[in-house]
Order: C-alpha cells, then sequence, then structure tokens
C-alpha cells in the first residue's frame, strides 16, 4: 500500500499547537509599537528609537495590517530602508511569524521561514518558537533527499521542541483565553511533530528501526494524527511487523477527527487494504471487525497485541503432528500414507501399494489403526462406519462391510468411541481425504461376513 507523507504536509500542520503558537508570535508585538517612546529605568538598557518618521509609520503599518501577504512586502521594505535597526530583533520576530502564517499555502515562503527562524536561533538558541517551525517545515523542504545541513537543523530543532516543551508550555505561560486542556493538547502535538521530525531524518537515513520509535512516540503524544498512523503502518509493513501494521491501517482507515484524518477517499482504500491484508496474512477475516472497532478509540495496539498467521498456524499444526509421530507408530505410518496418497503420485502410489494390500499388516510394528468413530450407517445395522484417525471430528477411515453388523457390534463401535481396525484397502479420494477398507477387522467385534483377504503383503 502506497502512502505519500509528504502530500499530507498540510494537513499535519494544521494543528492547534501551530495557530497556538503563532498567535503567541504576534502578541509579543502588542506594545512593540509605543517602545520608541518609554523611557529606560535605571540600571536598563538605553530605550529603542526609531530612526525617523519613516521608520516609525512603516513598523504602525505593519502592526496594523491583517494580510500576511502585504505585510510580508512591509516588513521587505523596512528590512531595505532601515538594515540597521533598533527594532532589528522585532522584526525579524514578525518576519517568522509571518512566514509561519504563508507556509501552508505559499512553499515559496518555507525557505525563507528555515532562514529566518535559523537567523533567530543564533541570536537566542532556545527560542522554543524558532525550533517548533523548523521541525515543521524542514521535513517539507528537504523532501526525501536532503541536504546534510538540512538534516542537522531539523535534528538539533527537534530534539529542542521535545526538550524545551515544559517550560514553553508551562500553566504559568497559558493565555487567558486558552483553555487547561487546550494548552496541554497544543504541547502534545508540538512534541509529535518534533517526533515526526525525527522520524523523517531517520528515513532520510534509512534508518527504520529509529523511524518507527519515532512515529509511536509521536503517537503517543498525540494520538490524533490519521496520517501519521498511516506512514508508520507502511513502515512496519514493510518491516514485516505486521500485526502492528494491521493495526496502524486499522487506525489510518477509521480516524476522522478532530487532529488531522486522511480525505474519507483514501480512508476508503485503506480499509479495502487492511481487510484483504488481514485476511491474507490470518486465512479468514475472523476478527478484524473487533480490530478496526479498537483502533477507531486508540492509535496504537494494547500491550500484547498480536494476530495469529496462516503460517503461526501451520507451523503450529506441523509441530503438533511430528510431535504426534514421535510418540504413536500408528498415526506416523497414517500420516505416511495420507503424505503419499494425497500427493502428485497419489494414484501409482495407491496402486502400487496400498490397494489389495494388508493396512497396516505390522508395517514398522504397528498392527491396528485407530480412530474415532464419528458416524454409523445406517444407525441400526450399519454396513458403514466413518472413523477420524487424524482428526476425531474429521473422517479419513471409511470401513464398509458387505453384511450389515449384528446389534452386538453396536455394543463397542458408537459414535464418539476409539476403534481398532486393519483391513485391505479398497479406494481412496484425494480432497477430502478418505481412505476406504472393505470388510476390514475390528478386533472384539464379530461380522457376519469374513475379512476381505490381501492378494499381496504391503511392503515393509
Amino acid at each position: 500500500m502506497e502512502f505519500c507523507l509528504s502530500k499530507a504536509t498540510r494537513r499535519i500542520v494544521a494543528s492547534s499547537a501551530l495557530a497556538l503558537l503563532t498567535s503567541l508570535a504576534f502578541g509579543s508585538f502588542a506594545s512593540a509599537q509605543d517602545a520608541g517612546s518609554q523611557q529606560p529605568a535605571a540600571g536598563q538598557q538605553p530605550a529603542k528609537n526609531y530612526k525617523d518618521r519613516g521608520e516609525y509609520d512603516l513598523f504602525s503599518k505593519i502592526t496594523q495590517t491583517q494580510d500576511a501577504k502585504a505585510r510580508l512586502d512591509l516588513l521587505n521594505q523596512w528590512q531595505d530602508k532601515y538594515p540597521q535597526s533598533d527594532f532589528a530583533q522585532d522584526r525579524l520576530l514578525y518576519f517568522v511569524a509571518t512566514l509561519a502564517q504563508l507556509a501552508p499555502n505559499d512553499p515559496s515562503a518555507r525557505q525563507k521561514l528555515l532562514d529566518k527562524c535559523n537567523e533567530l536561533l543564533k541570536a537566542d538558541p532556545k527560542n522554543f518558537r524558532a525550533m517548533y517551525l523548523i521541525s515543521v517545515w524542514g521535513p517539507a523542504v528537504g523532501g526525501t533527499s536532503p541536504a546534510a545541513d538540512l538534516v542537522t537543523q531539523v535534528d538539533t530543532a527537534a530534539h529542542g521542541v521535545i526538550d524545551g516543551a515544559d517550560a514553553a508550555f508551562d500553566a504559568s505561560k497559558k493565555p487567558a483565553n486558552v483553555s487547561a486542556d487546550d494548552f496541554t493538547k497544543a504541547k502534545g502535538q508540538a512534541v509529535a511533530i518534533a517526533h515526526n521530525a525525527l522520524a523523517w531524518e531517520a528515513t532520510s537515513k534509512k534508518d527504520n528501526a529509529t523511524a518507527e520509535n519515532e512515529y509511536k512516540a509521536s503517537l503517543e503524544a498525540n494520538p490524533d494524527q490519521g496520517t501519521i498512523s498511516a506512514a508508520y503502518a507502511k513502515m512496519l509493513i514493510e518491516e514485516k511487523k505486521y500485526p502492528e501494521g494491521l493495526f496502524e491501517y486499522a487506525r489510518a482507515s477509521q480516524y476522522t477527527g478532530p487532529g488531522p484524518a486522511l480525505p474519507e477517499a483514501t480512508r476508503k482504500q485503506l480499509l479495502d487494504y487492511f481487510n484483504k491484508a488481514y485476511k491474507d496474512y490470518k486465512g479468514s477475516s475472523d476478527g478484524a471487525d473487533q480490530i478496526l472497532a479498537q483502533a477507531k478509540t486508540s492509535a496504537l495496539p494494547p500491550a500484547g497485541f498480536s494476530i495469529t498467521s496462516q503460517a503461526d498456524v501451520a507451523n503450529k499444526q506441523a509441530a503438533d503432528i511430528n510431535a504426534r509421530m514421535a510418540s504413536d507408530p500408528q498415526f506416523k505410518l497414517w500420516f505416511a500414507l495420507k503424505q503419499n496418497l494425497t500427493g502428485d503420485q497419489g494414484d501409482q502410489f495407491f496402486n502400487s501399494n496400498v490397494k489389495d494390500a494388508e493396512i497396516p499388516g505390522g508395517a514398522e510394528g504397528v498392527k491396528n489403526f485407530t480412530g474415532t468413530v464419528i458416524s454409523i450407517d445406517p444407525p441400526d445395522r450399519p454396513t458403514k462406519v466413518v472413523l477420524g484417525v487424524e482428526d476425531p471430528t474429521k473422517g479419513d477411515a471409511t470401513l464398509e462391510f458387505s453384511q450389515p453388523l449384528p446389534a452386538s457390534a453396536l455394543d463397542k463401535i458408537k459414535t464418539g468411541e476409539k476403534l481398532d481396525f486393519s483391513g485391505v484397502a479398497d479406494s481412496y479420494t484425494k480432497d477430502p481425504y478418505m481412505l476406504t477398507f472393505k470388510d476390514p477387522t475390528v478386533p472384539g467385534v464379530a461380522t457376519t461376513a469374513p475379512p476381505k483377504k490381501a492378494t499381496r503383503r504391503r511392503p515393509r
């Protein structure tokens, strides 16, 4: 299943964390316009002054301009006309905030934003907003083959966001118009973005193990990311971690919000993929609905989550059969007969080694087979008894009698009871597998017709 994470970039970053950080950025300029008229208190740095009335008017116009593109033009004018300004740091902050507004819809603004963020970090190495925005837009700018210096920038910024999240989202810094729950959620979103950036870095280095860990950490920090669940699922499947990968595909197909969710058409494709891949892996659709329901409310599978695969079942069956053959000579011989008769040369093997031969005939020291009675037909005076030798619930041996069995035989031949038998093989079918004996010998049971005699001995 192909999923392009870069196509989801806009949805990934349109989070309340980005909106909150952007709004906080503008909040720092609330009183900046009056800064030039303020006089410093004793011991403080000298007050900042405008170069002239023209700089004051330009800055005043910037603070009143709501359109981000128009504001960016004014900022560029300010920088060109007044490269040396007491308000250079304020201008840089305004550049960052304005470019952050433009970046989601204007790809040309993204590299400019990264440049301004790096410039800001030179002056303020722990500026949380700058590190966050580099974590957001660095992967979008770098794509699948990023430059080494950009990877380094993103790595440093993302770790800075993770390490600085507690301080940046301290309760004392919560805006009055933001609820405590929304503030906490924004923190989780910011940390998740940083982990996504580190996953992008690891992927660019083909370090899937680290990328997986980062995607998981991202979903732990912010479960509301259908896009990340899809990217994580794809990576898990590629690493053949099928149960976890299938769960994440289920999550991506079921998650509809409030965070970034995939478009409905994409979720339908992922659901179709999940249903098919689940059935192919498990061998049936049993349990798929329960996983989809679970994934709807959880971004990650619960501890100990697993899906039993067809291969798991086959391996267990093989192990059980091998153990049974090692301890049960009767079954070992019966199973060997079945394997030969159901193989490509089954008919040839039957005609050469089984038909009209006494089975088991003492081969491997085995004188009788033992099966569980599944059916007796007709019930009162049976001429046919079906047994399950390999599986007590599934018939694989039929005993046919030319004369009805006497009533006394029914004391021992009862549905669900074990029965020993031997005799001459008369016919077989491959699918469903069944080996039929004509007038076999049943120890301890008198029959009304003599057992059929073998015309040859079975090779030993």
